[in-house]
């Protein structure tokens, strides 16, 4: 069971976005459009999405632990690509909070992220190369969007 000592705070700094816009921008012409979101909702997406990424990366290097990131995978891949944690896969899961009430929640109490809905699409973690051992990482990324 998870508790709040389970959560890490990471440091966020402006070239996180930055990384995070470049692959946005490199990754357009292959974006997935979903059903009813719009062109702007998806790069901010993958915005924070590759933000977490490299924040995760970070953190690992700085606490010294190994990780191997597999070979990247093109921007038509649904999946670019995939940190390996002792030879296990770790598929990091990040949302975007962009609600000023869920934001002071979040920092206030950071142990609400314990209840928010933790969802792994089924036919993925079924998919080819998932394995019952699999590392998952829920990573929220607190950003208001003006």
């Amino acid at each position: 069971m998870l508790s709040p000592t389970n959560l890490l705070r990471l440091p966020y700094t402006a070239d996180l976005t930055e990384g995070g816009i470049e692959y946005a921008l490199r990754s357009l012409a292959y974006s997935f459009d979903r059903a009813g979101t719009s062109p702007y909702d998806r790069l901010r997406r993958t915005v924070a999405n590759v933000a977490v990424e490299i924040a995760f990366r970070r953190y690992l290097s700085k606490q010294n632990i190994p990780f191997e990131v597999k070979a990247a995978a093109p921007f038509t891949d649904r999946e670019r690509y995939d940190d390996l944690l002792g030879g296990q896969r770790c598929d990091l899961k990040s949302y975007l909070i962009s609600h000023r009430g869920q934001i002071a929640e979040m920092r206030h109490d950071p142990s609400v992220l314990l209840n928010a809905p933790a969802l792994v699409p089924s036919d993925q973690h079924s998919g080819d190369g998932h394995l019952r051992n699999d590392i998952y990482i829920f990573g929220f990324l607190a950003g208001l969007i003006a």
